[in-house]
């Protein structure tokens, strides 16, 4: 067996013990990065969907959300969440950056 084939070999068992069938099937059949993502992101979503339609219409709506609009607003608090996400990345590399800074002057 080649090298690259026992890589593949040893990735795909990992990926199956770590995290079961399902995603061993999402990684062969979306070889690409970027398709397996974009699967594994509409799964995530329908999940989330699906477990939230079980709450009652009063329990959506203490959460915001309604059931009418359930699939819209569970991708309009993805995207909050990323946006959020990298906001806060961008605060701590600007917060790291002017720590190098004002040591950087302390030290002069």
């Amino acid at each position: 067996m080649s090298m690259t084939a026992t890589t593949s070999l040893n990735t795909a068992r990992q990926s199956y013990q770590q995290h079961g069938l399902i995603s061993l099937w999402g990684r062969l059949r979306y070889r690409e990065p970027g398709a397996y993502e974009a699967w594994l992101h509409e799964r995530d979503m329908t999940i989330i969907t699906a477990t939230l339609m079980r709450l009652s219409e009063r329990q959506l709506n203490r959460l915001g959300l309604s059931r009418k609009t359930l699939a819209i607003d569970v991708e309009d608090l993805a995207l909050r969440a990323e946006r959020e996400a990298a906001i806060g990345r961008e605060v701590l590399e600007l917060v790291r950056d002017n720590s190098s800074e004002n040591h950087a002057i302390a030290a002069e």
